[in-house]
């Protein structure tokens, strides 16, 4: 018999269990149950010969599988059968996969160990937030490309993280493949189009550090009033320290953080980092600097200590978005600091080698995003740039900037 929906459909119950086999389709295969239920199968040889065991793979429930979706199926277990693959043992192995919430525990554990702090804390953050809510229960054979589409769907309201949530899983079934819980070829996250990522403004300029200094002065004595529930937070002074300390010496945000009293150096003016995103470097404390960090008490280990006086600070995304909020700015991250500071020095003339040795740049290409901005004729003249960061910051007076064409 040739199997189609009407000689299913007029297949009864018989008070015993019975399979009636295709006529076109060697191995596809009806089954009709006791009480009449009626599943397809794929019923065929483990092996070469007689002799090999006759194994049937369950496909799926009539009507709930179309017979076009099933006979499909049962071609493509005939084809690896042919290759001599078993569908069955695979089946069965895919059954006893690990979740992806196991694997992911072990990529961030042993992959982790390879990544920079921050990194792995992102890549924390992405795990926790995105991937598995959406994904963790299933095996992590059974990802395909949608389930990856979707998760990026739901965050397209904010494209750069949703790509960066979209790189963290490629990183993620790359290392599956190569440490075999994945076939070789079969990541899922392959072709996935990224969301344009909205161009924002390059730097902070004058404008946006006289507003995020005003920002600072009003929740140093008043706080934040948060408009929503009228709860006002206090602003930590560690926290404040911290962010200053970034921004007048244009240093990465864990650098900070992570700084420790026995890295510094006041006589030259220096912090001996023993490892930074580029490796050990030696960050340049500027006189701003350096008074931010005299005013601060020696708690521990660390110049900014956590709040019960053990390790570092570690969250300031929180203040960072009621200063701007109260400053009423949209948009700046806190690595902008460091994009300003960068702008600042190539304004006041400082050629692009030496912005470069102040961040720890290690690519040219890298500090050469300022170029522009160097030769800018009406630049910030000789003031030393956190000097003048700090004037305007401030709110003091501050000399003319003018933005070239372009």
């Amino acid at each position: 018999m040739k199997l189609t929906k009407r000689a299913i459909e007029g297949l009864q119950a018989n008070g015993t269990r019975y399979e009636v086999r295709d006529d076109d389709l060697k191995g596809f295969v009806v089954r009709v149950g006791v009480s009449g239920e009626r599943s397809f199968y794929f019923v065929y040889r483990a092996g070469k010969g007689r002799a090999a065991p006759l194994k049937r793979l369950r496909l799926g429930t009539f009507p709930t599988m179309t017979v076009e979706q099933g006979r499909e199926i049962a071609k493509q277990k005939a084809a690896q059968v042919a290759l001599g693959e078993d569908p069955a043992e695979q089946v069965k192995e895919g059954k006893a996969a690990p979740s992806v919430r196991e694997v992911l525990e072990l990529f961030l554990e042993q992959h982790g160990a390879k990544l920079k702090p921050n990194t792995l804390r992102t890549y924390r953050q992405i795990a926790d937030d995105h991937a598995i809510p959406a994904i963790g229960r299933l095996k992590v054979t059974a990802v395909v490309h949608k389930h990856i589409a979707a998760i990026h769907h739901a965050m397209r309201e904010k494209p750069y993280q949703a790509n960066r949530c979209a790189a963290m899983l490629s990183k993620f079934f790359g290392w599956c493949e190569k440490n075999g819980y994945r076939d070789r070829g079969s990541n899922p996250v392959a072709g996935l189009e990224k969301y344009e990522e909205q161009k924002r403004k390059a730097f902070m300029g004058r404008e946006e550090l006289e507003a995020l200094g005003n920002a600072f002065r009003v929740m140093e004595t008043q706080g934040y009033t948060d408009p929503e529930t009228g709860k006002v937070t206090t602003f930590d002074p560690t926290i404040a320290a911290a962010l200053k300390v970034m921004l007048f010496t244009g240093a990465r945000c864990m650098e900070i953080l992570t700084l420790k009293w026995a890295y510094i150096d006041h006589d030259r003016g220096i912090a001996n980092l023993p490892d930074s995103k580029t490796g050990a470097k030696a960050l340049h404390l500027p006189p701003p600097a350096l008074a931010v960090l005299a005013s601060l008490p020696r708690i521990n280990e660390y110049c900014f200590p956590g709040r019960r006086g053990t390790g570092h600070i570690v969250n300031v995304k929180d203040t960072w978005r009621r200063l701007l909020d109260t400053a009423r700015l949209t948009g700046w991250r806190i690595h902008d600091l460091r994009h300003a500071y960068a702008s600042y020095a190539a304004c006041s003339g400082k050629s692009l080698p030496v912005i470069g040795a102040i961040l720890g740049h290690t690519q040219a290409a890298t500090t050469a995003r300022y170029a522009h901005l160097a030769d800018n004729p009406v630049a910030l003249a000789a003031a030393e740039t956190a000097a003048q960061i700090q004037k305007d910051f401030s709110g003091g007076k501050v000399l003319p900037f003018k933005k070239t064409a372009g």
